[in-house]
């Protein structure tokens, strides 16, 4: 089942540029059946995505463009934490996060951008415009992620303070002088502190919201930036859960099993097999090969079957997941989104029909 949520909509050089497009895909089907999530494991979800408030080193003003910035960043992307980063690293650089009024040297807002190249003066001076901008031009860089991320910077915003021998753009490949966008080098350190700042500031209205209902803005492939592998677990499941998340974006292909593309009981077969169980490469036998417990035990490693969109039948579960804690579930989910993490909320919204430990025998 796929849901759209069309956020917002901006004007970007003439063009209609939609932020915010969210594609809620299509792991979980449409029957209802099933358990429900247990207040435990609610409580560990709300804890992962509760609010944190205006990030504590900056002004609200600063604040509030910093978090624009990343939102924007996030959806121009497709939810790219580098992409965020070096964005707020050249704001930090050219504004320190503040709108510039008045067209010092010419330039304005928050990117401190130049008319008519950019834009004109009023949708410069609209921080939304202006990092959408900037994001758009970064997105079009090729190679831009091979890049040093100040390097990437001044390939896009020319600026003459990061230019060596008045040269202000350098296409790739390198190699690039030590100063090339050395400006922004400087302020490399905290937009990424700012950054892992902001991606953990969600309300619990938002999680699961993100493109497929990954959890949070956080990091790429759904997996938030606070997320640490619980203490306390065994070498087993420290096994599965250190070979799933190695796993985090590989592509989801039916019937493969790894080790660089995976389909969904492929992924727990595999994982599984790290801690020596060895699994059936189908969900529907998956379900039997271990003892079933109750939602509220849960246990990272833990096998999360739902019905699926394909369900092979009624009653039987069309897709599993892995529980990682944190009220998060990784899987490879579909074609488009490749192995990903979402929330437990999102992932069972359609029904729950077991949650399996695979290292005891079935009842």
């Amino acid at each position: 089942m796929t849901r759209l949520a069309l956020l917002a909509v901006v004007s970007v050089t003439g063009l209609a540029f939609v932020l915010g497009l969210v594609i809620l895909g299509a792991t979980s089907g449409s029957s209802a059946a099933g358990g429900t999530v247990q207040a435990s494991v609610m409580a560990l979800e709300q804890s992962m995505c509760a609010a944190g408030g205006p990030v504590s080193t900056l002004s609200s003003e600063q604040s509030s463009i910093a978090e624009t910035v990343v939102s924007v960043s996030n959806t121009v992307s497709g939810e790219d934490p580098q992409a965020a980063e070096i964005a707020l690293m050249v704001a930090l650089t050219e504004s320190d996060l503040t709108n510039v009024p008045g067209g010092l040297g010419g330039a304005y807002g928050v990117f401190q951008q130049t008319p008519p190249g950019w834009g004109t003066v009023q949708q410069i001076e609209d921080p939304s415009y202006a990092a959408a901008e900037f994001a758009t031009r970064l997105a079009r860089l090729e190679h831009w992620r091979q890049m040093d991320p100040w390097v990437a910077a001044q390939n896009v915003q020319a600026s003459g303070a990061g230019s060596v021998n008045g040269v202000l753009t350098i296409a790739w490949p390198g190699p690039f002088p030590r100063r090339f966008g050395g400006n922004y080098e400087a302020k490399w350190s905290e937009a990424q502190t700012i950054y892992g700042a902001i991606a953990g500031q969600l309300t619990t209205s938002d999680c699961g919201a993100g493109p497929s209902g990954v959890a949070g803005p956080a990091t790429r492939h759904g997996l938030p930036v606070s997320y640490h592998v619980p203490p306390g677990l065994n070498q087993q499941r420290q096994a599965v859960l250190a070979y799933a998340l190695s796993k985090l974006g590989d592509p989801y292909v039916w019937g493969a099993a790894g080790p660089t593309q995976f389909d969904c009981s492929g992924l727990s077969m595999a994982a599984w097999k790290q801690a020596g169980v060895t699994l059936a490469h189908y969900t529907v036998t998956q379900e039997q090969e271990g003892e079933k417990v109750a939602a509220a035990q849960v246990q990272p490693a833990d096998l999360v079957l739902i019905p699926g969109s394909d369900s092979p039948g009624p009653g039987l579960p069309g897709h599993v997941g892995l529980y990682i804690g944190s009220g998060l579930v990784l899987s490879a989910a579909d074609e488009r989104d490749g192995v990903i993490v979402q929330s437990w909320q999102y992932f069972t919204s359609d029904g729950l029909d077991a949650v399996v430990d695979p290292s005891r025998p079935p009842d």
